[in-house]
């Protein structure tokens, strides 16, 4: 009888940990797909909302971010680029230590570009903070492990940045 409820038990607590586990991948996708959908529509506000507090900071402020993501945007735009599509992956990796819980994220963009299409493979870094009510995100692009603390200071080195992979052009068909 003992046997029984403690094998129970154990089950129980073991559907309760892959609830949680999917409960924050869930809660990372549902954050994810705001992000992309202000990425590709240029909203700034909601990206600035999305964005680790530390880089606005950093970048001088929400307006001055605001202005840096602007000029992006507008580079890209004269250069003939467009963000079509952005996709979050399936095999998000993440840690919780005492405040946050850090997540490595893969993605895959889409830019239409003169003459063809431009899919990139990437990461990006979720934070959860406040008992997960919030949600960042960190792009990767300049970010690796030698230098990840500077910009995250609590980040959990068991979690490992995938190495960058370079950009495939797709030409138009003619």
């Amino acid at each position: 009888m003992v046997k029984n409820f403690l094998c129970y038990l154990f089950v129980c607590i073991c559907q309760f940990t892959l609830t949680a586990e999917a409960q924050v991948i869930e809660e990372i996708k549902t954050a994810g797909q705001i992000y992309a959908y202000a990425q590709i529509q240029g909203d700034y506000e909601i990206l600035l909302d999305f964005t680790y507090p530390k880089l606005i900071e950093r970048a001088g402020g929400r307006t001055a971010m605001k202005n840096i993501l602007k000029q992006i945007q507008d580079t890209k735009i004269n250069k003939g680029q467009k963000l079509t599509a952005l996709e979050f992956g399936d095999d998000i990796q993440f840690t919780t230590n005492a405040t946050e819980v850090h997540a490595v994220v893969p993605f895959i963009t889409v830019t239409k570009v003169p003459g063809g299409t431009i899919t990139s493979e990437s990461t990006l870094i979720a934070v959860g903070t406040e008992s997960r009510d919030n949600w960042y995100f960190i792009e990767t692009t300049s970010i690796n492990e030698e230098n990840i603390s500077k910009v995250l200071p609590s980040w959990d080195h068991s979690l490992e940045l995938p190495y960058k992979k370079p950009p495939v052009y797709k030409e138009d068909p003619l």
